[in-house]
């Protein structure tokens, strides 16, 4: 009886073992990968950025900002440069220049001062009759406005670039234009256009004084 009973017990173990070694085999063993499947991770997908709108059309440009010209500028040239005395002397050798002349308010005269500018006198030493004469440099506005304004008189050849003559009161007046510079001379002397004709001596004084505005 007690070697049926030990028997047994050894059956039981060896029953015993065999089940824990399939217990410890079957802990062993991976999940079963579905088919089809990678063992490599799946990368993220990459998202691109929103491309920048392209705009239509460029920007309009803004409009350029309209000048009002050149300004005046000054003229330094003196008297006795502008006309010589030989050169009044030719024209009449009883004018004298009057240094302490003061252009009258309102005058042509008046204005080329005003648009820093010069003006000479030379007085008649018997009649006290006088020429005038001013030369200005008044600024690309204002040289457009007294061509502008002269032009209703006689135009002149010849002198300068542009040149108009007109009287009023019994005194004449020559407007001349030559580049930047105006010159205007009046004189009782200064009867008509015809005064500043070829060989007159009226446009003889003026031309002298015209080519020194350079």
């Amino acid at each position: 009886m007690f070697s049926t009973s030990a028997a047994r017990r050894r059956r039981l173990v060896t029953l015993a073992g065999i089940a824990i070694a399939v217990v410890g085999l079957t802990g062993c063993v991976g999940t079963p990968k579905p088919s089809g499947s990678s063992s490599s991770p799946t990368a993220s997908a990459s998202v691109s950025p929103s491309p920048t709108p392209t705009p239509t059309g460029a920007p309009a440009s803004p409009s350029p900002t309209p000048t009002a010209g050149t300004p005046a500028q000054a003229v330094t040239i003196g008297c006795n440069t502008l006309v010589s005395p030989q050169t009044m002397y030719d024209f009449n050798p009883n004018f004298g220049l009057d240094a302490s002349f003061t252009p009258g308010g309102g005058t042509p005269t008046a204005k080329a001062v005003a648009a820093k500018g010069v003006a000479c006198d030379w007085t008649n030493q018997t009649s006290g009759d006088k020429v005038t004469i001013a030369v200005a440099r008044p600024g690309s506005a204002a040289l457009a406005e007294l061509k502008a304004s002269a032009g209703a008189g006689t135009a002149v050849a010849g002198i300068g670039q542009s040149a108009f003559f007109s009287s009023s009161g019994g005194t004449g007046r020559l407007d001349v234009f030559t580049g930047t510079y105006w010159l205007v001379a009046t004189s009782v002397f200064f009867g008509g256009a015809a005064d500043f004709g070829s060989g007159a001596d009226g446009r003889t004084l003026v031309a002298a004084a015209v080519a020194q505005l350079r």
